[in-house]
């Protein structure tokens, strides 16, 4: 098995990736931190930065890396290792940013503002833009940097590893400590990150929901409502391990148990992110809803609800 870490900046990734380098030794990572990075492995600059990247050869003529790592979006390689051997770090947007501004200002001898530096296009919702394309919930595992050794104990745990916990290319003292922010930037910044924010406490949910089953020693599933209109409710799941058994879904509409159904459904749309069961991981119920009317999925077998919380069906677009 090997692993594909998405490293977006600043949120505690160099720590991990020194972490899995102590566990694995670098010889058996891929780096891919572009062109011009020193980090970056000579295979990969030579396969992947040229005109006509293959990358289908460019995976066959790796010998069975432990993991591929990089500040790359996650549409580079999750169709090659897959979405469920794809990891990455989340930290809070504000926090994010200005730690990457530090990090600019003492390692890249930036000299401009700190509201300068937030204004740059390219740096607003740097999170959502890394993982753009693929559901949030279908990733393998999204740890955070607020809860860093929670995140390593889930991920250790899931993927049978040992990567030991790390502070590395800090800014601070300490992973936990918080930059002071000026509330006229931070008015600003919510502003201009807006999608960050709502990514970053959608994804907190999912970890509160799925960490809260690791305590009680129950397996997680990956799980997703797709819509929710008028005319019923669809969406997806498989379990974490991957293991064949489909997974029994019940649903409930506006706080009481309306239907069961078990996600064997072809989802062709997911089939390029190599889910398990072949792809035959969807559900689809029809049944009469209202826009008043809210929908929560529940997994049989574990109670684990998703979303985290009831959403509002939306009317039919005809």
């Amino acid at each position: 098995m090997s692993l594909f870490f998405v490293h977006i900046p600043k949120t505690a990734g160099t720590s991990f990736r020194r972490g899995a380098e102590a566990y694995f030794s670098p010889e058996r990572i891929v780096y891919d931190y572009g062109p011009n990075a020193k980090a970056t492995s000579p295979f990969v600059k030579e396969s992947l930065h040229v005109d006509q990247p293959d990358f289908w050869q460019f995976k066959k003529a790796l010998d069975n890396p432990a993991m591929i790592v990089g500040h790359v979006p996650i549409v580079r390689f999750v169709s090659l290792w897959g979405v469920g051997n794809t990891i990455t770090f989340l930290r809070e947007p504000l926090q994010r940013i200005a730690s990457e501004y530090a990090h600019f200002v003492r390692n890249k001898n930036y000299t401009g503002s700190f509201k300068e530096f937030y204004l740059d296009p390219g740096l607003r919702n740097r999170q959502r833009r890394a993982l753009y394309g693929v559901n949030l919930e279908a990733i393998g595992l999204i740890g955070f940097t607020e809860r860093y050794s929670e995140s390593l104990e889930m991920l250790n745990d899931r993927y049978a590893t040992r990567i030991l916990e790390r502070e590395d290319n800090r800014g601070k003292s300490r992973l936990e400590d918080e930059y002071e922010l000026d509330e006229k930037d931070v008015i600003e910044l919510r502003k201009l990150n807006r999608r960050d924010i709502e990514l970053y406490q959608y994804a907190l949910a999912l970890f509160d929901s799925r960490y809260a089953m690791f305590k009680s020693n129950q397996p997680w599933a990956h799980a997703c409502i797709e819509e929710a209109n008028t005319e019923g409710v669809s969406g997806w799941a498989w379990w974490a391990d991957e293991q064949d058994a489909p997974v029994e879904i019940e649903l409930w509409v506006n706080g009481e148990l309306s239907s069961t159904v078990l996600a064997v459904k072809l989802c062709k749309e997911l089939c390029h992110l190599l889910p398990p069961r072949g792809g035959y991981v969807g559900f689809n119920l029809p049944l009469k809803l209202s826009p008043l009317d809210t929908v929560q999925c529940r997994v049989a077998a574990t109670g684990q609800w998703f979303p985290p919380n009831p959403r509002s069906v939306e009317e039919t677009v005809t």
